[in-house]
């Protein structure tokens, strides 16, 4: 996610996308697409709120993100487009998905 500024990146935290840089299969990079559509729907015009979590092992801001005060990723987990992430090993979509 690029920050409002555009000169820092940021990693929203709490949930997981399906990755659509170099996603694993093709119904990966669908689901991420899907995603990354519909995060985009819900910041458009929305009153957005940024809670900074600390940096991660690659110096990214980390960062808890919600539009008019809900939790984009809560809102992205119930319509089965992220899943819940605390940390650990990444989620295999591919398996997921088939």
């Amino acid at each position: 996610m690029k920050c409002p500024d555009r000169k820092r990146t940021a990693r929203l935290v709490g949930f997981d996308t399906p990755e659509t840089k170099d996603p694993g299969c093709p119904g990966e990079k669908a689901l991420g697409d899907k995603a990354t559509a519909r995060l985009r729907q819900i910041v458009k015009g929305a009153d957005i709120t940024m809670r900074h979590d600390g940096h991660d092992k690659y110096g990214r801001e980390l960062v808890r993100l919600s539009a008019d005060g809900r939790d984009v990723g809560d809102t992205l987990i119930r319509e089965g487009l992220a899943l819940a992430y605390r940390g650990g090993g990444r989620v295999n979509w591919c398996e997921r998905l088939n």
